[in-house]
């Protein structure tokens, strides 16, 4: 068949085509952090008694590290199917950009301690009317992307070594904003739009790993439930810059 005559790919053959991507994305994903947790507990049995005191840390840090990974990966699947079923609600609410961006880091465990964070505050306002347990999780989930793919050999190239990640927050014209810059390799401006989308994950090295590729795609939905949005741009100097923007969603 000529090329020009060839058919496009059907709505079934795209859902197949997904679905497959989905499976092997899971069955990676949940994989990789259970042989980690697995090996290490393992060999704590097999040597119990014959492990010195460092070894046996590194294990118990190592498999705890990926207990968190695979918490991680769990919980944004079943996120994202509550997304797509239309069962999340958000309850608004004031509440603080500062205080909410601390919550987030609570609960990202062994990440934060990866590299260091700046924080600052943009004027002294940051009381907006938000559900702060969606826009919590909506700024972890952008910092677990910063701290995964920041890169201190990318700043020692650029001959600076600032923090590896940095948080900016504050109001403008009425709306809340957090500001969060990693200092990576930049998103490639072709697919600056992809990254949102189901699964997708970046090209990196192997010596990083791409995640279910739901992250941001579960901060996209949370953005526009929230009234706000999500902008992506590389910064300047290097690195990528998201910026959630929250509405302020007080009644008139």
């Amino acid at each position: 068949m000529p090329a020009n005559e060839m058919s496009s790919p059907s709505h079934d053959e795209i859902r197949e085509y997904l679905h497959r991507q989905m499976l092997s994305s899971v069955s990676h994903d949940l994989k990789t952090p259970l042989a980690t947790i697995i090996g290490s507990l393992e060999v704590m049995t097999l040597l119990d008694g014959k492990l010195s005191e460092d070894k046996r840390k590194t294990l118990v840090s190592s498999a705890l590290t990926e207990a968190f990974r695979l918490d991680y990966f769990i919980t944004n699947i079943l996120d994202m199917a509550k997304f797509e079923a239309d069962a999340v609600r958000p309850r608004f609410e004031s509440a603080h950009l500062g205080q909410m961006i601390q919550d987030s880091l609570s609960r990202l465990g062994p990440l934060k301690t990866r590299g260091e964070l700046e924080i600052t505050p943009v004027g002294t306002h940051d009381e907006i009317v938000t559900d702060p347990m969606l826009g919590a999780r909506a700024i972890g989930l952008v910092l677990h992307n910063a701290f995964k793919f920041g890169s201190r050999k990318a700043q020692k190239s650029r001959g600076k070594e600032p923090p590896l990640v940095e948080v900016a927050y504050g109001m403008k014209d009425g709306y809340g904003f957090v500001r969060i810059r990693d200092h990576g390799e930049g998103i490639p401006d072709d697919q600056q739009v992809a990254v949102f989308d189901k699964y997708t994950r970046l090209q990196k090295s192997d010596q990083q790993a791409a995640g279910t590729g739901l992250g941001l795609t579960i901060c996209q939905h949370i953005m526009r439930l929230l009234h706000g949005r999500i902008e992506l741009a590389n910064h300047s100097e290097g690195g990528a810059v998201f910026t959630l923007i929250y509405s302020d969603n007080r009644k008139p």
